[in-house]
């Protein structure tokens, strides 16, 4: 019999929309302000987004039914017999992930540690680094917008409303596949060390030297240029221009 069970935990509901938001945020950071003032925000939310995909991967190995890796591991036939499912409307329905979203989940949490280990080459110094981080950038949005067509296909197809169920964590199915609890606990523990970690990002920062401590391993960022090298650079050209007016 079908009903309306609880299928996502809080901790899988809270990484799902903090990282959408992080990303969005960085991604819009590094289009409007590249190399501005609030260009350093940009990779602080890399960061940011590179721990909580860390904590994401260790909840895939101990987490609950729905939100383990194992239960939307699929192969190449799965994913193909999927999509045709969605465009002729007669797919099989899946309770958990289904083999479309499977892979949009593995390719973000991937394009994400990318951007962060790219990132942070770029801040230690790495030009290489920096081609790649924008290839995998513009990858990464171009899998969140392929996601977000397939929930609206979905949606349409199958009058189910993905979106919502990623809020109150609810979907229909059988009462035997529902999860017992949304694990609270673990949702608070999850907020608590991500904040912890944004905090310890924020108090290594160095807005005048626009430089980044990484907690932990110590590694120091450059996240921008620095204030005196803009001065320096005013002051060349302020040099500059009056010894053209003496000539």
């Amino acid at each position: 019999m079908m009903k309306r069970i609880l299928v996502w935990d809080l901790p899988t509901r809270l990484f799902h929309w903090l990282l959408a938001g992080a990303f969005t945020g960085a991604f819009v950071l590094a289009n409007v302000d590249d190399d501005g003032p609030l260009f350093p925000i940009h990779m602080l939310l890399g960061l940011v987004m590179a721990f909580m995909v860390v904590l994401r991967v260790v909840w895939g190995f101990v987490g609950t039914r729905h939100a383990r890796f194992g239960a939307f591991v699929f192969g190449p036939g799965a994913v193909v017999a999927y999509v045709k499912g969605v465009i002729s409307g007669d797919g099989e329905r899946h309770v958990g992930h289904n083999p479309g979203a499977a892979v949009a989940i593995f390719a973000m949490l991937a394009l994400s540690l990318g951007l962060a280990v790219t990132g942070v080459l770029m801040g230690g110094g790495s030009e290489a680094a920096e081609e790649v981080h924008e290839v995998l950038a513009y990858l990464l949005l171009a899998t969140v917008l392929l996601h977000v067509a397939g929930v609206i296909v979905h949606t349409l197809r199958h009058r189910e409303n993905l979106a919502l169920s990623m809020v109150d964590g609810h979907k229909e199915g059988p009462e035997g596949q529902a999860i017992r609890s949304s694990r609270p606990l673990v949702a608070l523990a999850f907020l608590v060390l991500t904040g912890l970690w944004s905090w310890r990002l924020a108090a290594g920062y160095d807005p005048a030297g626009q430089r980044l401590t990484v907690p932990v391993i110590g590694t120091t960022l450059q996240l921008g240029e620095a204030e005196h090298e803009h001065e320096h650079e005013h002051e060349h050209d302020g040099r500059r221009e009056h010894e053209r007016r003496d000539d």
